[in-house]
């Protein structure tokens, strides 16, 4: 009778001779491409060849006679240490730890993650600690956290705004920028096309826009307005990159913002000086040939008019008369152009208005006078009775023309309210002209001072009103801006230097 042969799973194990098993154990883990180390508490028993590269020893046998406290442990260490053996002896369960830092002989700085359990060996239990070298993970960790807090730190004091939006345009992300990146934080969500108003849409800017989002390209130095709430209106300056995922799918775009308001109102600042001086050096020669034939009009017009024997021939005169000190009028203002400055912007022997208050008063309540439907009212802060650089007559100029071009705004029905105070460093008068008409575009908003450029139909308007103001308040040193925007009226607010005491 033949005998069975018994299965795989009942079969007695083959046992080796001890000799053999040790040679296949030393074999197995110095083979290990992990470090490795069999100790008890404090005494290293075996460590193969790669655990002593990593702690900076010739060979292994070099580890066993090191010895734990001065070699290879920190006093330091050491204590934790010995809590963590001690706890795997006791409850017979492993413990891994996870980016442990230390030092290898040579004292260059090492990590390692390490999984320590209790195992049998040479008739009593021992620890078993395998040690994964992660010394390049966790520097190229480190360096990335670094990267990333340099960059949050440049984000954080930049004046530009770091965002994220995805592939439709919805801003996702923002970071930086101080109160702008606050402003833009609000808008988390929203298209960014539905924060361009539209009575200041650049249609070039808003289609170059349009055109790289839908075909996932980079877009650079793109102004465009922005409503951004707590800000107001601002230009701003967008750059932005397309991102991808792995698979090369257009997933959202990353640039930056950046605030021009301030550097476009310096720069058209700029151009409006240089076309006021350019429109001053030609005005100026035209002027004095205008006036020296006007000399000859005003002196015969106003002989003609005492010497007319009808009433019909003496009014004609007379209108003759007044037209042409109307003209005379024109010129001196168009004179101030070319005016020399001095070092502070203001023209040289400018005079005085003692009491401006006085000027602005008795111009409303003639002005008052042509448009009875519309309520004028003018409004003083107590204290500011002090002279100002200029003349009554300039100023009582600049008031005419501010309130007429409400009263034609308005089409002659609506509210114009006049308010004067210090300037908040006490060296001005702070002068504001607010109407209640329609207001206008930013476009036109940044034009108004323009010579020439007008709104008005042809022959209603010269367009010279407002640069002419605006002339004679830099001439005296102020200042003078407008607020407007559709359907909120318009604000002219002015800086009138005080005069020297």
């Amino acid at each position: 009778m033949a005998t069975p042969i018994p299965s795989p799973n009942t079969a007695p194990a083959l046992l080796a001779a001890p000799e053999d098993q040790q040679e296949l154990f030393t074999t197995l883990l110095d083979g290990s491409n992990q470090a490795i180390l069999i100790h008890d508490r404090l005494e290293p028993l075996y460590a193969n060849p790669r655990f002593a590269r990593l702690l900076g020893f010739e060979t292994p046998e070099d580890v066993i006679a090191a010895g734990w406290l001065d070699e290879l442990i920190p006093i330091q260490r050491l204590v934790r240490a010995f809590v963590v053996w001690s706890r795997v002896l006791e409850s017979g369960q492993p413990v891994t730890l996870t980016e442990v830092k230390g030092f290898n002989r040579q004292g260059a700085e090492i990590f390692v993650d390490i999984h320590t359990r209790p195992i049998q060996w040479q008739g009593r239990t021992v620890i078993f600690s395998s040690l994964y070298d992660v010394t390049a993970r966790s520097h190229a960790k480190r360096d990335l956290e670094r990267a990333y807090l340099r960059y949050r730190q440049l984000a954080e004091s930049a004046h530009d705004v770091f965002w994220d939006m995805t592939a439709d345009g919805r801003l996702t992300n923002v970071e930086g920028g101080d109160d702008l990146g606050h402003a833009f934080s609000l808008c988390l969500g929203d298209p960014w096309l539905d924060h361009v108003p539209v009575d200041a849409r650049d249609e070039n800017a808003i289609t170059a826009l349009k055109t790289a989002f839908h075909t996932g390209r980079a877009f650079r130095t793109q102004t465009i307005p922005f409503d951004l709430g707590p800000l107001g209106r601002r230009l701003i300056e967008i750059n932005g990159v397309p991102v991808f995922d792995e698979a090369n799918t257009l997933i959202g775009f990353r640039g930056t913002f950046r605030d021009e308001t301030g550097a476009e109102q310096a720069r058209r600042e700029g151009e409006l000086q240089r076309n006021l001086a350019a429109l001053g050096r030609v005005s100026g020669g035209v002027a004095h040939e205008i006036n020296n034939l006007l000399q000859p009009i005003l002196t015969f017009s106003r002989l003609a008019a005492d010497r007319a024997t009808t009433e019909r021939d003496r009014e004609a005169m007379q209108t003759i008369l007044a037209s042409a000190r109307q003209a005379r009028d024109i010129v001196k203002t168009v004179l101030e152009f070319a005016r020399p400055r001095n070092a502070s912007g203001r023209a040289s022997g400018l005079a005085t208005v003692p009491d401006p208050l006085a000027v602005i008063d008795r111009e409303v309540r003639i002005l008052a006078t042509f448009a009875p439907e519309v309520q004028v009212s003018v409004s003083h802060t107590p204290g500011d009775h002090r002279a100002i650089i200029g003349t009554a007559a300039e100023l009582g100029q600049i008031i005419a023309n501010l309130v007429k071009n409400a009263f034609e705004a308005m089409e002659d029905r609506g509210r114009v309210i006049l308010t004067t105070a210090s300037s908040p460093d006490g060296k001005a008068l702070a002068l504001t002209c607010a109407d209640s008409g329609p207001g206008m575009s930013e476009t036109v908003r940044a034009r108004i001072f323009e010579p020439f450029f007008t709104t008005k139909e042809f022959g209603k308007g010269t367009g010279l009103g407002l640069s002419i103001i605006y002339g004679i308040v830099r001439r005296w040193g102020g200042t003078i801006r407008c607020e407007s925007m559709p359907g909120t009226g318009t604000r002219f607010m002015l800086i009138l230097p005080y005069a020297e005491t």
